[in-house]
This record gives C-alpha cells, sequence and structure tokens, in this order.
C-alpha cells in the first residue's frame, strides 16, 4: 500500500512525499532563512488509497540561517599616491547569506587607511594590506595596497 505524507499553506498543496519504512521527508521550497514559523502556518495530511487524513497542524519551528561560506574583494590590488582615495568593493557569498556584515583593517594605517565603506586613503608612501573579514564565519579576503609620492612633489622639492 502506497502512503503519502502532503503539506499544505493553507489551502495549497506544496510539497509531497512518498513514506518509505513508515517514514517521509519533505523539504519544502521558499521558506525565509532564519526565520520563525508559528504553529498552524503549515498543516499535513496522510494519504492512500482510502483517502486523505484531516490536516494536522504543524508545530512553530524556525529555520537555520544560512552561514557565509566566503568573501571576495575587488580590486585585488590598487597603487595610490599620498592624499588618494580608492574604493574597494567586497563580495559575500552566498548572496543569501543571513549576516553578510564585514569589518575592514589595514596591516599598516600609517602607509594606508580605510572606512568601514571601503573607501581607502593613501596616507605615506609604502606597502599595506587592507583585510576584509566577515562576522561569521571568520572569512577573509585582501588587497594589496601600494601608495606612492606624487611625482609633482618630487620635482617641486628639487626647485
Amino acid at each position: 500500500m502506497t502512503e503519502t505524507l502532503n503539506v499544505y499553506k493553507g489551502d495549497e498543496l506544496v510539497k509531497s512525499a512518498e513514506y518509505t519504512d513508515g517514514q517521509a521527508t519533505v523539504t519544502i521550497d521558499g521558506l525565509n532563512a532564519n526565520t520563525s514559523y508559528k504553529a498552524g502556518t503549515y498543516t499535513v495530511t496522510r494519504k492512500n488509497e482510502n483517502g486523505e487524513s484531516e490536516k494536522v497542524k504543524v508545530p512553530g519551528f524556525k529555520t537555520k540561517p544560512i552561514a557565509v561560506s566566503g568573501v571576495t574583494v575587488e580590486p585585488t590590488t590598487m597603487s595610490l599616491n599620498v592624499g588618494e582615495e580608492g574604493v574597494l568593493k567586497a563580495t559575500v557569498t552566498p548572496s543569501t547569506a543571513t549576516n553578510k556584515s564585514i569589518s575592514l583593517a589595514s596591516s599598516n594605517e600609517d602607509v594606508a587607511t580605510v572606512n568601514q565603506n571601503g573607501h581607502v586613503t593613501g596616507v605615506a608612501p609604502g606597502q599595506a594590506n587592507i583585510t576584509v573579514t566577515t562576522e561569521d564565519g571568520n572569512k577573509k579576503a585582501t588587497t594589496k595596497v601600494t601608495v606612492n609620492q606624487p611625482q609633482n612633489d618630487s620635482d617641486e622639492s628639487q626647485e
């Protein structure tokens, strides 16, 4: 005898699965991550050749958050003159991650500084790494920044 588990949201059938060894497992598509659903939002029935049972409320549940799997930063290298600014763009993956918060830090603030919006400023000649770190999962990506003395400043100093 074939038995089926039917999952409904209101009157809409959203998923079905056949029972195997007295158990059926379903995955409901389209649920929001890290979200609580009240008891009765979904109902289930058991269906076989004798008909379909009455709907039974699914207890309340909370979906899991979607974890960060990585981060990238563009560009991966940057060359600035002293006093110039550049902008970094960080991309957290997957795009559906629940917590996409990042922090940015310079390995040498005497050479280059960065704010939390990705704006990098050349302070003095040299090199610094700007590291983007995700709050979720501590994933990292780095941009190598080279800061140069502007050419026109060296011409003026020779006069």
